[in-house]
């Protein structure tokens, strides 16, 4: 009825504008999607692998804990021993040579 009153016919390219105006906009947030979806993914295997790392170093630091225990506990023994008069007396008997005074020492020859 607008051609038969005179009016010019409304032009429909501009619709088709608008359409491919959000066909971009969903391109680009699909992209965006997909590019934010592949980094926490990639933080997450990342995260894996870091994690494996701190838990095999937890395993070895634990053992070199064990190992400084049970030295710590020798030095500590040997400090015991070494503190008595009995270690005392025999490492001066045998590595020195002393004797007690008045003490007589027999040699075999």
């Amino acid at each position: 009825m607008a051609r038969a009153m005179g009016y010019p016919h409304p032009r429909r390219h501009h619709v088709p504008h608008v359409a491919g105006h959000q066909l971009v906009v969903r391109i680009i947030l699909g992209l965006l999607f997909v590019l934010a979806a592949a980094s926490a993914v990639a933080i997450y295997f990342q995260q894996e692998e870091q994690f494996a790392r701190i838990a095999a170093r937890r395993v070895e630091l634990i053992q070199a804990q064990a190992i400084a225990d049970r030295r710590h506990e020798d030095l500590l023994a040997l400090k015991n021993q070494v503190d008595s008069d009995a270690y005392i007396e025999r490492i001066a008997r045998e590595k020195l040579g002393m004797v007690r005074p008045n003490e007589i020492l027999f040699e075999e020859p």
